[in-house]
């Protein structure tokens, strides 16, 4: 039975061919069809891998809200708080998100600054000291998202006056009084008392402030004054000192401004001598207890040391033994 090879089978007309050379006519025909046909597969696989990465990461829907705040320390911080939408259609925090920050002056707005967002979605800028104000005697921060290649363009703005906070006390003053003095800047550079601004007053605590009372928000009079009456017993550290606070939280016209001092109208804080007694329920066992547990775990693991150097014994003998009996 005569086998036929691929080479002499007829590729257009089923008539023998005869066998020629490498170099042959049908060979070379057969070579540029299969040379076409890698050429295309190849192309598409290209195609298709190059356009795979770019259709799955499709750009989110995402969002931008800001605020203003005014540290005790005079700092002036611009936050955006950036969200996006999830595949089920919820807005929530955006990370990794490039948002530039910019100032305006006049009509032209000034790069601050580039911040990525946390895992929050929360980005935090410090503006200027000095910050180009419009007309109104108010600055104006905008937020962007600019070509990023996880969301889409979204961008924010927000608009303030800058307020001041000056907290007058006497730490002789046995009615614990507070007052708050509200004032904004005004062209000739003199503070103008602000009326019927409401101020929260608070106490700085270990892990952030804390309201000082039930009612702790007050409005100011004609004089851009809130006064304020803490109660007593309001523990304070070692000393004695307090720290109070006067706030304004997001104010419509100002925003987040606030002012800290140190009174000595805390109580003391009293320091324990041993405040980590040995006890059952401390961090620090009784010392009969530690005892008790150390000896009978000793006393196990002697057990197991001496069962281990009898057998070891054992072991050894035998092997004598036998060395004896093999040399007789």
């Amino acid at each position: 039975m005569k086998i036929i090879s691929i080479y002499e089978y007829p590729l257009i007309q089923d008539r023998p061919v005869k066998k020629k050379g490498l170099g042959s006519k049908p060979l070379a025909t057969l070579s540029s069809f299969l040379k076409i046909k890698l050429l295309i597969v190849l192309a598409f696989a290209v195609m298709f891998f190059s356009r795979t990465p770019a259709m799955a990461q499709e750009k989110k829907e995402s969002s931008i809200e800001m605020a203003y705040f005014k540290k005790a320390d005079l700092t002036k911080w611009a936050v955006a708080i950036v969200t996006a939408k999830n595949t089920d259609g919820k807005f929530i925090p955006a990370k990794n998100a490039r948002v530039s920050f910019y100032i305006q002056d006049s009509n032209e707005l000034q790069l601050l600054k580039n911040v990525y967002t946390d895992n929050k979605g929360k980005a935090l800028v410090q503006l200027r000291k000095e910050m180009p104000l419009d007309t109104g005697r108010a600055f104006v921060v905008v937020a962007k998202i600019e070509n990023d290649s996880l969301y889409e363009d979204a961008n924010e703005k927000i608009r303030f006056k800058e307020a001041n906070i000056t907290i007058k006390l006497n730490p002789h003053d046995t009615s614990r009084t507070a007052t708050a003095v509200v004032t904004e800047t005004g062209k000739d550079g003199t503070e103008k008392p602000l009326k019927d601004i409401k101020v929260n007053f608070y106490v700085q605590r270990l892990f952030g402030s804390m309201p000082a009372a039930e009612d702790y928000s007050v409005n100011t009079d004609e004089n851009g004054e809130a006064v304020f009456t803490y109660a007593k017993g309001i523990p304070g550290d070692t000393a004695g000192l307090l720290t109070v606070a006067a706030r304004l939280d997001d104010n419509e016209q100002y925003g987040n401004v606030e002012n800290k001092a140190s009174t000595s109208w805390g109580t003391h804080l009293m320091v324990e001598k041993d405040p980590f007694p040995r006890a059952l329920w401390e961090p620090y066992a009784p010392l009969p207890l530690i005892l008790t547990i150390s000896t009978l775990f000793g006393g196990v693991w002697l057990t197991y040391f001496f069962i281990f150097n009898q057998m070891r014994k054992i072991k050894n003998d035998k092997q004598v033994k036998t060395g004896i009996e093999q040399k007789q």
